[in-house]
């Protein structure tokens, strides 16, 4: 319940931002279904997910994440955990890179995060803006549903 209402909170406020950013900046909206990998994982503690995502304004493709760390929240007595880590959403059109932080809750299996907008190539080359996230870890531990809400500028 507390995921969906973040993430309606967060659409309201990227709607409200939409009004007064002009017409290049667009809201995405996707659901993401990754799993875990490690065949080409980057990840300094190999960690990676791959997966695909399909969203609104043909935002729609391969996603891959590979964590920086996972550390704990010292006053956290929940034990969550602080997850930073780079995020590459790949389109027919483009790639989108992201870095971002997430806080995960080990023990529900369920994850929040915010992202930014750090490069991108065809058309979203010269884009920013920010990407929020949330999501759950399937009962199986090696699979991921996320649901992206994103306001990206793009250049052109």
């Amino acid at each position: 319940m507390k995921s969906k209402v973040f993430t309606v909170a967060l659409l309201v406020v990227m709607l409200a931002q939409t009004a007064f950013a002009g017409s290049q900046c667009k809201t995405f909206v996707a659901e993401q279904r990754d799993n875990l990998i490690t065949n080409g994982c980057t990840s300094p503690i190999g960690f990676c997910a791959g997966g695909t995502f399909k969203g609104n304004h043909g935002f729609r493709g391969t996603s891959f994440f590979s964590a920086i760390s996972f550390d704990p929240i010292l006053s956290d007595v929940l034990g969550r955990l602080v997850v930073p880590g780079v995020s590459t959403y790949t389109t027919d059109d483009g790639t989108l890179t992201i870095s971002d932080v997430s806080v995960f809750d080990t023990p529900r299996g369920t994850f929040a995060g915010i992202g930014r907008v750090t490069s991108g190539t065809g058309r979203f080359a010269g884009a920013t803006g920010d990407v929020f996230t949330t999501g759950h870890v399937a009962p199986d531990g090696l699979s991921f549903t996320t649901d992206v809400t994103a306001e990206i500028c793009l250049a052109n």
